[in-house]
Order: structure tokens, then sequence, then C-alpha cells
């Protein structure tokens, strides 16, 4: 017996046996299975599971509501959901704390700064540094410099600033009064695109654009047609199959014909034109002080660094001035007592003068409703994506390399444990028992993150709220906004908001009257 059993022994051992390799392939093997697929089940952010899923989220970005579907994620997990795809992973941050723990952290903030890939930021934007990877981090740091410094040009506080945007409200206020006369309903959004569109080839350039000039429609084209190609279908489309631009008769095809084709007239006029004139030393608007910082290091800031920081204020200084405004107003007619609110705070401490930059500390309530809006209308659900440049460890979780991080700003900004009663416009909740705007360093305003948060954060908040600040009070000085007599009263639902990359308002109508006090 014992003579058979070291026989066993013996070959199981012997070097020419295959049974030791075996078992210790085996061996290994099962090792490796279970630190990488029960370890790093265990590891991994709760989420959707199946190939359900995969249908789900396409259906999703095909009908532009992937934020509704992450509401009802959020709801289900918790703070953080990782979904897992065929065409990627995606990863929704549900809170102001995972928020912040994720994109601003020491520990984590560089690995999730990263843009996600885009078909849009490569070949739209000149593959412009604030659409990319953590490789260009120090280009984007010292980029958010000069846009701050541009900003300073045109920035809050800064007379030019009021100035240049009184100029265009006193347009504005005279043509609407001209409309009452004629018809007391008009479209909102054409009428605040129009003079928006104004105020940006003013902040650009210096000058006011002519009556005839064709600028501001074409501001109007390339933002709608880029908005249209910014949508997650269609820039995951473009991004994966690239050579769809070139199919003849495509859709894609025209998409893109239609965006380069703006794109190029938008250039012409804006920065080769500047570009003839420019004088070193004297800026006349944004793109001579981009020129004069060019010509300080140009080892850095090409020309299609200045078209690609163009382009993205282009489309970030119109289209969120427009929307916050729209929305503005609507609520204005949802809300009549909201307005009266405002109207009296403006009467009380402005009386008739025009309102200035500096009135903003004053008029608090009229502060509060601007970031009700904002908050209520979240028309850029998921802000801009990012994406993990590396694995990221967060709460005892891991989220995977290469996940599509979105700050989930929907459901953040209707999270009833924060808000008590989100679906309700309500500004008092910005305002503390004094009836004064409530500090940033308070726990309502750190749950509000409507610009971002981190490195990648939008550096032209107080630049845009600064405007939208002089337009509303400027025409609620002037006007009542009353339900449309003609048209249907545009509803508050999710359905009032059509897709693009940021939310856009279907258009509506209001009846405008002069005030009388």
């Amino acid at each position: 017996m014992e003579s058979s059993y070291t026989e066993f022994l013996t070959t199981v051992t012997s070097v020419s046996s295959p049974v030791p390799w075996l078992l210790a392939l085996t061996t290994v093997s099962l090792y490796i299975f279970y630190k990488l697929v029960f370890r790093g089940r265990q590891s991994l952010p709760p989420g959707p599971k199946g190939v359900r899923i995969f249908w789900e989220t396409l259906k999703a970005l095909k009908n532009g509501n992937l934020h509704i579907l992450g509401e009802r994620w959020a709801r289900q997990y918790g703070d953080l959901v990782l979904c897992r795809t065929l065409i990627g992973d995606f990863c929704f941050l549900n809170s102001p704390r995972m928020v912040r723990e994720v994109y601003a952290s020491k520990a984590t903030e560089l690995a999730a700064n990263t843009r996600a890939p885009s078909f849009a930021g490569s070949c739209v934007y000149f593959d412009d540094v604030a659409l990319k990877g953590p490789d260009t981090l120090p280009n984007w740091l010292k980029l958010r410099k000069v846009l701050h410094s541009t900003l300073k040009f045109y920035g809050d506080g800064v007379e030019r600033l009021e100035t240049t945007v009184r100029q265009e409200l006193i347009r504005l206020t005279d043509s609407l009064e001209r409309k009452i006369e004629q018809s007391a309903e008009v479209e909102m959004g054409k009428v605040l695109a129009y003079s928006v569109q104004c105020v940006v080839i003013c902040l650009f350039t210096g000058e006011t654009p002519s009556p005839d000039s064709e600028l501001p429609a074409l501001i109007g084209e390339f933002v709608e047609t880029v908005e249209e190609l910014l949508t997650p279908t269609t820039d995951f489309v473009l991004h994966t199959l690239p050579f769809l631009r070139y199919l003849p008769g495509s859709y894609y095809k025209r998409l893109c014909d239609k965006v380069f084709k703006t794109r190029a007239a938008l250039m012409k006029e804006l920065l080769d034109r500047a570009k003839e004139s420019h004088v070193v030393g004297q800026p006349r608007g944004m793109v001579d002080v981009l020129l004069d910082e060019q010509k300080e290091d140009n080892t850095w800031l090409q020309d299609d660094n200045i078209r690609g920081v163009i382009l993205d204020i282009v489309d970030g200084a119109y289209i969120t001035s427009r929307e916050t405004m729209k929305a503005f107003f609507l609520m204005m007619i949802h809300n009549p007592t909201v307005m009266k609110n405002i109207q009296k705070e403006i009467d009380d401490k402005l009386g008739e003068r025009l309102s200035r930059l500096e009135d903003r500390r004053s008029l608090p309530y009229t502060e509060a409703a601007i970031l009700e809006t904002l908050r209520f209308s979240s028309f850029t659900p998921f802000g801009f994506p990012h994406a993990a440049s590396e694995d990221i460890v967060v709460d005892g979780f891991c989220i995977p390399k290469g996940s599509v991080l979105f700050q989930n700003l929907w459901w953040v900004n209707r999270d009833q444990s924060l808000w008590g009663d989100p679906d309700v416009f309500r500004p008092e909740r910005f305002l503390d028992d004094e009836g004064q705007l409530l500090p940033v360093t308070h726990k309502i305003r750190q749950s509000f993150l409507p610009f971002g948060i981190g490195r990648r954060s939008c550096p032209g908040e107080n630049f845009a709220r600064s405007r939208v600040f002089l337009y509303v009070t400027t025409l609620l000085q002037k006007f009542d906004f009353l339900p449309p007599v003609q048209h249907e009263l545009l509803p508050v639902t999710n359905t009032s908001w059509k897709e693009a990359a940021v939310l856009q308002l279907k258009p509506y109508h209001v009846t405008l009257r002069p005030r009388t006090r």
C-alpha cells in the first residue's frame, strides 16, 4: 500500500508528467478568476445589469432622455451608479457630495478631469484642449487663466459689460414696445435669441452689429446645428463611425457639412477680420485679448486654440443665456406672484433708474429667482461628461478606467432629500430668514452645481449670471409678462424641453403689457 502511494507521488511530481502543470495552471486560473470576477464585481459600484440595459440605454440616447433614465437609476441605486454596456461603462454621480468627491478631491481630480472622447471635440472644436484628456491639462489650466483675463475685460462689475448690454437692452425694449403696438403677443425665443446674439458679437468684436449684418443669424445657425451634432446619440455614432460624415446623401453628411460651413463663416467674421485690424495692446473685444496673449506666448496658444476658444464661448455664452432667460420668463408667467415680488423689489430699490451690476447685492430676491430658474430647468442635465483616465476608488467602490462620468445634475436638482419640494418654483429656498441670499458656503448653495465643479468647471459663471441679471431687471421693470391669448401657454413639464446637448424650451408666446405704476 505504502509502495503504491510512493509510486503515485513519484508519478504526479515527475517533471515529464503534465499533472503538476495542470494543477498549477488550474490553481492560478482559479485565483485570477476569483480576483478579477468575484473580487472585481464586489468592488464595482451598484447599477443595472443584464442585456436589456444595453437596449434601454441606446433607446434613452436615441430619444434624448438619458437624464430621465439616470434619475430612475439614482432613485433605485443611490449616490453612485455604474451601467456597463457593450458601448462602454457609464458612471452616474448622483449627489453633490459624490460630484465633489470625484471631480474636486485631491485623490481623484486628475483621473476624473479628462473629457470623454467625442467627434465634436476632435473635429469641430479644433481639437480644443478644453475637450481633451489629462495630457493637455497644463495647457487647459493656462487657457483658463487666459479665459478669466478675457472675461475680466467684460467681467463681473466692469463698466464695459454694463455699457455693452445696456445699449442692446435699449434697442430691445424699444423693439418690444413697437411690437406691443402691433400685437400684444411675442415669441420669447426669437426676441431673446437675436438680442443675445448681438451682445455676444459686441463682446467678441467691441462693435454693435449693423441691422443688416448676417453675423447674428450665423451664430444662431451654427449653435443650433452643433447642438444637434452634440447630442449623445449623434456624437457617439460619428465618433464610432467617422466615415459617415463623408457618406453621400446621409443625414450625418448633411449635418456635418452645415456645421463646417457655418464654422468657416464664423471664423472669417470673428477671427480673420480681427487679425486684419488688430493692434497689440489696444483690445476692442475678447478676440483681440486672445490675439494679444498669443503675441506674448505663441508656444501653445496657436490659431486653432483661439478658434476652439471662440467656438466654446459662442456656444456657451449664447445658448446658456438664451435658455436661462427663456425659462425665467416662462416661470414668471406660471408664477405671477414671484414676478410681482421681483418687480416690487426693483421698484423699492431702483425706482425708475436702470439697474447696474452692483445692484445684485441689493436685489437678493431677484438673484434667488435666477438661481431657482437654473435649478428648476436643469438645461445641462449632465454638464459636460468626463472620463476616468484610470481606475477611481471612491466610497470603497472602483470606477473602472475609461468610464464616462456624468454629474447627474438633473437628479441632484430634483432630489427631495435636498430640496424638500423640488417640483415647486420657489426662489425663497435660496434666501435666509432676513431675505438675504444664502452664502456660497451654505448647505443649499453647496448642493447647487449648475456650472460644474473642479478644474473643468465653467469659467464664465459670474459672466453669464451678470448678463441675465441685467436683462431680467430691465425687462421686468418695464413690462408685465402674462399668458398668451391667441396661443396655448407652454406647460412646465419634461416634454416642454427638446433634445439637444443643452435642453431647449420649445417655442412659446407671451402677452406683454407696459407696466403702470
